[in-house]
């Protein structure tokens, strides 16, 4: 296909055969090891760009043929195998000196070194026979480290690699995969092996890192067969060369096969390519360089293979035959273009993949390298606004690819799009602590990309994921040009989609409007069908919109009362209760009277209301409605003269009567006189009642109870709601309600004007009643001597033994006080007595315990617990501390 690696001689005609190859990769030297033990070290000029010299010979390096080598820079040491023996030379001296030989082990089939993740200990694994060792490197030395593995070996372990923990290895006609799991006892390290077989090897196995892609390459025949690092095979095609492959090495990106008769090949991994094929007379040794190296020698000559000598060459062919992939992947390993020429190569290959119809990969390409999204989308002019398709180009494609261009256009710019709402966020971060101006261009260049991608994305997902249009506009920062997205939904009918972008941007007048129009038109979407979406959205604005409220609440209240009235009650958020109370009070007494008690008794009730304005406003809607009620109820029933207790009629004057005796008996904030004024020429006598026991009239609330009602139950449950022993009036309400039966009053004094009603009777049963149950709470002297003396004693006996126990309880509790006090006087009349028969001595050495000084003739005080003495000043001194720090805690 193309000359992808040139070779160079690095020896000729050398005088020794050569037997193993390996490469310094930190100064690029090549080191040859011979069949009677010397060594050969050739380093590249530095006189100029291409060749080598012969740095080093070390004939003493071992006495027979060096089998295989290799290098380890972090230990500075060459280790190598020779007559069957691994031993260790020291790197750095140009006579390489045995440092240490492995004598336990013979003889030494292959080896490999490994530095395990948690360690920086290097480790070596060895096979002989049909055996494998492992020991560590320190104190430069071999140390034997116990290895255990569950498998026994049919033949020697010989090519042999690790990866992270793991050890894969060709063991006679198969390939195995060892798990390698580290154990510390008291004996000290010791490794465990799971081992596994993978697949079955035929003749020269070899197996290749894979490093920039994380896969191994194991041959097989002429085959070089794919695995990720857990041994399982990938979807990579495999590579196939024209014949089997004594060694194999991978230099990115090509894979580089040594065939028999000293051939060649060179082949690609994607796409798997023949790239090139070379012979080199009786080359027998393989191994890999510096990246776009590869060292290849025979018995006694050495080459390099060069891939930088034409690579500019190589790409400029690759471009042209539209291999794009494999061009990349050569720029990639090379520092001989520069980032700008590998995008546009990028580029270039991202269009060709659309040409191809690989929609999906040219984007991920064009995200790669950050095309410009605009660039991207002018592939779809109709995406674009009007004004940015001057330069757009359209590509004309059947139905079924532009559906797939589409389905990954949407995915490219969902990706472009949040790493711009990204850097939007972190612009404005930036912009804000930083205070400066200096990258508001920045963030607008930003505003203006997203508000592209975004309108793109909503035209996009119309075209091909419909479903995920409104998860779009619900983005808090949607960013599409707003008139061109309402366009476009008004245009696809997509009206629940127009208000969730109302609803996004705040156009909130529009939102209301189009769920108004909606809600009357028959056919509308299920979206609109009913009230709580408007509702809901009504009570996400707050007092800047009371006016917005209001006209589009009237249609709601309009259709259903209970339903608008949520818009001003809700519980979902703190906003409705945050509205003005007198604003929606005024609103709702404008335009819907039914709504206002509702309203009045949510706020009262449920949000703790206590201004006096709502209160009273609440009674006097509560009373105009029982009023309008009444008439209705007088004209049904015009011959009904009984008068019936509050909330037993039928109906809705029962429940509207009911709701006003419970504010009357739950609110401490209304105006009784504004009330009870309201109240005046009514029927509602148990609510002029309640009123008039606000003002403390009990009298003539109890006379209501008493001489009208004839109600003793409602009466006592009245003296109950108001009775207070520690108030000077209240506390008399029993006494008053005794007094009423005892010595009745005419209804006039309670205001009852529209009736003629007949003074009562004395009631002597219910007064007595009234002093039996409630003994406790009345003057007792004081109301018997009210009763007429000509009771039976028979009649009073329940009153008066309420009045004995009672007076005997009073005595029985007086008696126990008594004699609690007396117990504590006693108590401290001793203790008294006893601290002043002691005898307090304060002489010349008596120091106070405080400040440590003598008490002399200082005031002092004496601390009973243990006797110490104290000045006076410090012990004040030291309580007010102490009184300070608990103020502190």
């Amino acid at each position: 296909m193309y000359e992808a690696y040139t070779p160079n001689e690095v020896a000729v005609k050398l005088p020794l055969e050569i037997t193993s190859l390996t490469c310094q990769k930190s100064c690029g030297s090549v080191y040859a090891g011979s069949k009677v033990g010397q060594l050969f070290v050739y380093t590249p000029k530095r006189t100029s760009r291409r060749g080598f010299d012969l740095d080093t010979l070390c004939k003493q390096f071992e006495r027979k043929a060096v089998m295989d080598l290799s290098i380890c820079e972090e230990q500075d040491l060459v280790f190598c195998v020779s007559d069957g023996q691994m031993s260790a030379h020291f790197l750095k001296d140009r006579h390489f000196p045995v440092v240490s030989i492995l004598h336990k082990i013979k003889p030494v089939n292959g080896f490999t070194t490994w530095v395990p993740e948690d360690s920086d200990t290097l480790h070596i694994f060895v096979s002989s026979k049909k055996r494998l060792f492992l020991f560590k490197w320190f104190d430069k030395d071999f140390h034997d480290v116990r290895l255990d593995y569950n498998q026994s070996f049919a033949d020697k372990p010989n090519t042999m690699r690790v990866v992270g923990s793991t050890l894969f290895m060709s063991c006679g006609r198969e390939y195995i995969l060892m798990k390698l799991t580290k154990t510390t006892t008291e004996d000290g390290e010791s490794w465990f092996g799971d081992c596994r077989r993978l697949f079955d090897v035929s003749d020269n196995p070899s197996i290749v890192l894979i490093g920039d892609r994380d896969l191994l390459g194991f041959s097989y025949g002429d085959t070089l067969i794919f695995t990720n690092f857990e041994g399982q095979k990938t979807p990579l095609a495999d590579v196939r060369f024209s014949d089997v492959p004594c060694d194999i090495v991978y230099d990115a990106p090509y894979v580089v096969g040594l065939l028999p008769k000293g051939r060649v090949e060179v082949r690609s991994l994607s796409p798997p390519h023949l790239i090139q094929s070379m012979a080199l007379s009786r080359a027998s040794l393989l191994c890999a360089g510096n990246p776009g190296y590869v060292f290849v020698s025979s018995p006694f000559d050495v080459w390099m293979l060069d891939a930088h000598a034409n690579i500019r060459k190589n790409v400029s062919t690759l471009i042209s035959d539209k291999q794009f992939e494999l061009a990349i992947q050569v720029v990639e390993m090379s520092n001989f273009f520069t980032e700008d020429n590998k995008i546009e190569i990028k580029r270039q290959a991202a269009l060709n993949l659309f040409h191809r119809r690989r929609f999906e990969e040219s984007f991920q390409l064009h995200a790669e390298i950050k095309t410009d999204v605009i660039t991207i989308i002018q592939m779809f002019p109709e995406f674009l606004p009007e004004k940015l398709r001057t330069n757009a180009a359209a590509f004309d494609l059947p139905a079924n690819d532009k559906k797939r261009a589409l389905l990954a256009l949407g995915n490219y710019l969902s990706a472009v799009r949040s790493d711009l709402s990204k850097q939007v966020d972190q612009c404005t971060k930036d912009r804000h602590h930083s205070h400066s101006n200096l990258n508001s261009d920045h963030l607008k260049s930003l505003h203006i990309s997203l508000q592209v991608v975004d309108t793109a994305l909503l035209k996009c997902y119309l075209q091909t994921r419909p479903s995920l249009v409104d998860s779009l506009l619900r983005l808090h920062n949607n960013s599409c040009f707003f008139e061109d997205a309402e366009t476009i939904l008004l245009n696809e009918e997509r009206l629940p989609s127009l208000f969730i972008l109302y609803e996004s941007r705040k156009k909130h007048e529009m939102a209301l409007e189009l769920l108004h129009k909606q809600f009357l038109e028959p056919e509308a979407d299920p979206f609109f069908h009913d009230l709580d979406r408007t509702i809901s959205y009504l009570q996400t604005l707050g007092n800047t919109h009371l006016e917005l409220i209001f006209k589009y609440a009237r249609w709601v209240l309009d259709k259903d009362v209970a339903s608008g009235l949520e818009i001003f009650i809700g519980e979902e958020s703190d906003v409705a209760r945050n509205l003005d109370r007198h604003s929606v009070l005024s609103f709702l007494r404008s335009h819907c009277v039914a709504a206002v008690i509702p309203y009045l008794e949510h706020i009262i009730y449920k949000w703790d209301e206590t201004r006096p304005k709502f209160h009273d406003l609440l009674a006097e809607h509560y009373i105009i409605k029982l009023k309008l009620l009444h008439q209705d109820y007088e004209h049904a029933y015009p011959d009904d003269e009984s008068i019936s207790r509050a909330g037993d009629e039928d109906g809705e004057l029962g429940e509207m009567r009911r709701r006003l005796i419970k504010f009357l008996r739950f609110s401490l904030h209304f105006s009784p006189q504004a009330v009870l004024l309201q109240l005046s020429n009514t029927a509602f006598y148990e609510e002029r009642a309640l009123v008039l026991g606000r003002l403390k009239h009990h009298e003539q609330a109890l006379a209501i109870y008493t001489s009208i009602l004839n109600d003793f139950d409602a009466a006592e449950e009245y003296c109950k709601l108001y009775y207070d022993e520690s108030d000077e009036v209240n506390s008399q309400v029993y006494l008053q309600l005794f007094r009423a039966f005892i010595n009745p009053s005419d209804p006039i004094i309670a205001g009852v004007l529209e009736k003629e009603l007949p003074t009562p009777e004395p009631d002597i049963l219910d007064a007595i009643r009234v002093l039996s149950r409630h003994a406790s709470k009345i003057d007792t002297v004081y109301a018997l001597q009210l009763i007429p003396p000509d009771t039976p004693l028979s009649t009073l006996w329940k009153a008066l033994h309420a009045v004995l126990q009672t007076t005997h309880n009073d005595a029985c509790a007086l008696a126990l006080r008594r004699s609690v006090c007396e117990c504590g006087l006693e108590s401290h009349e001793a203790r008294l007595r006893n601290i002043l028969s002691q005898r307090i001595v304060v002489g010349n050495s008596s120091e106070c315990s405080k400040c440590g000084k003598r008490i002399g003739n200082s005031a002092f005080v004496r601390y009973p617990t243990d006797g110490s003495l104290a000045h006076f000043g410090c012990h004040n001194d030291s309580a007010e501390n102490n009184q300070l720090s608990r103020s502190v805690e």
